[in-house]
């Protein structure tokens, strides 16, 4: 046992984690720039810039027994689920947003300096919860385009990989996973983990294509959803995942009791009795999607990549424009934006798209930094286009 001073010190694997940094907060921002919180445009954490459906709200005013506890197997949520997704509900697992689940899936199933496979760069937190199960992530780099590298990942299995995770649409380029590929990588019998939180903005093509559909076909398929994104639930932390029967309970027993609260499982329910309005809210930011996209590609000093989530992937390829002189332009002007700290990342930044208003808002500070640069600004992309 180690101690300092005779104070017991934390595990030294702890000590070495890198903390997972979010998008910063509207609060913190403004306290840190001095810009007033109504003034602010978040564009940094791919949340939906829509509150959520109207029944949400209603329907939790009129609840009245906050005083009780959740069903802690989410019976009613689960059917809700099944059938918006398809999957058995003897296959679904609620959590308290998806992250909960990749943290719980990782201790189930490394031991110490056991390694688990993806394709770079993708979510940080993969990178996280390897370090806090004592493992090994082993990040196999994606082609010039962000796409998955399959024979490269195969290549790069070890005897000791237990998990193969996937992100799909891949957070930050937003590129999708083939079926295909998954099925190619779900032979090496590993458990491979596809992390769909953004895959509603995907189409519907991508939907039916979707390995959420294989889950009881393959004992070593595991397929992560969120209702953070698409359904503007962020807040409220409810995620769930479909898991080959024979891992449920296993992934359960790693589980607090009554772990989502009452309140995600109301809303949850009411967002799924009006799909309709959600999937226009889709409809209308994918389309953003486009017209921001434009916006970006006309930019001679960005390049931007495409995308099938609710962001996009820019790089600034003048090198006379620094990161942290777009940065605080972009901030000058009340605009958060994600950037990286990470070597592969270090000229990128990553937009949400938000409203019609929010690419105005951009478009104006870009036009800007154009002038700067003695560079031909690009007209203004028309909400109306």
């Amino acid at each position: 046992m180690e101690c300092v001073n005779g104070v017991v010190q934390v595990r030294p694997e702890i000590a070495r984690v890198e903390d997972y940094i979010p998008g910063e907060s509207l609060e913190a921002f403004s306290e840190r720039t001095g810009v007033p919180v109504e003034r602010l445009i978040k564009l940094n954490s791919n949340e939906s810039p829509y509150p959520p459906s109207p029944r949400v709200a209603q329907a939790l005013g009129s609840f009245t027994q906050y005083n009780l506890y959740p069903d802690p197997d989410g019976h009613a949520l689960i059917a809700d689920l099944a059938a918006y997704t398809g999957a058995a509900p003897g296959h679904l697992v609620l959590s308290s947003g998806s992250n909960e689940l990749i943290t719980k899936l990782w201790s189930v199933f490394l031991s110490p300096g056991e390694s688990v496979l993806t394709c770079t760069p993708t979510f940080s937190l993969y990178t996280t919860a390897t370090t806090l199960a004592h493992g090994e992530l082993i990040g196999v780099p994606r082609t010039r385009d962000y796409a998955l590298d399959v024979p490269a990942l195969l290549a790069a299995l070890r005897t000791d990989t237990k998990l193969i995770v996937l992100c799909s649409p891949n957070n930050p380029s937003g590129n999708l996973a083939t079926r295909g590929e998954v099925e190619a990588l779900l032979e090496t019998g590993r458990i491979v983990v596809v992390d769909e939180a953004y895959i509603e903005f995907a189409g519907a093509d991508a939907l039916a294509d979707s390995p959420m559909a294989l889950v009881g076909r393959y004992p070593n398929l595991v397929v992560l959803r969120t209702l953070s994104k698409w359904a503007g639930l962020a807040g409220l932390r409810l995620g769930y995942g479909a898991f080959p029967t024979w891992l449920v309970p296993h992934v359960r027993k790693l589980q607090l009791p009554f772990e989502v609260n009452l309140a995600a499982h109301i809303a949850a329910h009411e967002t799924l009795a009006d799909l309709s309005y959600l999937r226009q809210r889709i409809t209308e930011l994918v389309a953003e999607r486009e017209r921001l996209f434009a916006l970006l590609a006309a930019q001679p000093f960005l390049r931007v990549y495409p995308s099938r989530g609710n962001f996009l992937l820019a790089e600034i390829t003048d090198a006379r424009l620094a990161v942290a002189e777009l940065r605080a332009r972009m901030e000058s002007a009340g605009i958060l934006l994600r950037y990286f700290r990470t070597p592969d990342l270090a000229r990128h930044f990553r937009i949400t798209v938000g409203t019609p208003v929010h690419t105005d808002a951009l478009a104006t500070v870009l036009g800007n930094i154009a002038a700067q640069l003695g560079v031909l600004a690009p007209e203004t992309v028309s909400a109306n286009a």
